[in-house]
């Protein structure tokens, strides 16, 4: 859990890199990752009432709805968080960016790598369709997800479709702050 929230920390710190000491304080987006991950670390070590509470304290405080039965990797960000639900048979891939009003349900929901869901997109799968996001993709404002999309894609409408495909060097020139992490560094 701390190595992972190290990480959640510290891309959280270079997407706000400007703005001093005061940031950890000011944002909810730190609050609402610490929680979620002290209820993953409760949830792990048997300690269920209290990871469920942090979750609904998470809830009641932020309008943040993640259990801790979701599988997030390392660097989750999550930009102002508000109204963010994610089911909990999900599965966030490192690097993943959540704007708010975002919502990923149904039976299973497979997010890759260093993708970014824009402010109220809804991935939904269901019990004879999983969705999975490929690595690198970019899920527009406002898109709903019901299918499955290869990695570099750039989905966006009701239904979402692929708009673009993009490849690592562009997508590296718009994230410059994932430049170490996706060099091996």
């Amino acid at each position: 859990m701390f190595e992972y929230l190290k990480e959640d920390l510290r891309i959280f710190s270079e997407k706000h890199a400007d703005q001093g000491v005061f940031k950890y304080f000011y944002y909810p987006e730190v609050r609402v990752v610490i929680l979620f991950r002290m209820s993953q670390w409760c949830y792990a070590h048997y300690l269920k009432p209290v990871a469920y509470l942090l979750t609904n304290l998470n809830d009641f405080f932020h309008g943040v709805w993640i259990g801790p039965r979701v599988k997030a990797g390392k660097g989750l960000f999550l930009g102002h968080p508000r109204g963010i639900v994610i089911n909990p048979e999900t599965v966030l891939g490192d690097y993943v960016t959540i704007i708010n009003q975002v919502t990923i349900g149904g039976d299973l929901v497979v997010v890759g790598d260093f993708v970014e869901i824009g402010a109220g997109a809804k991935v939904i799968s269901a019990a004879h369709r999983p969705v999975t996001i490929g690595a690198h993709s970019i899920i527009g404002a406002g898109a709903v997800v019901t299918r499955s999309a290869p990695p570099f894609s750039i989905l966006a409408g009701v239904p979402a479709k692929s708009i673009k495909v993009k490849n690592l060097a562009d997508w590296l020139g718009e994230h410059p702050y994932y430049k170490f992490v996706c060099a091996g560094g």
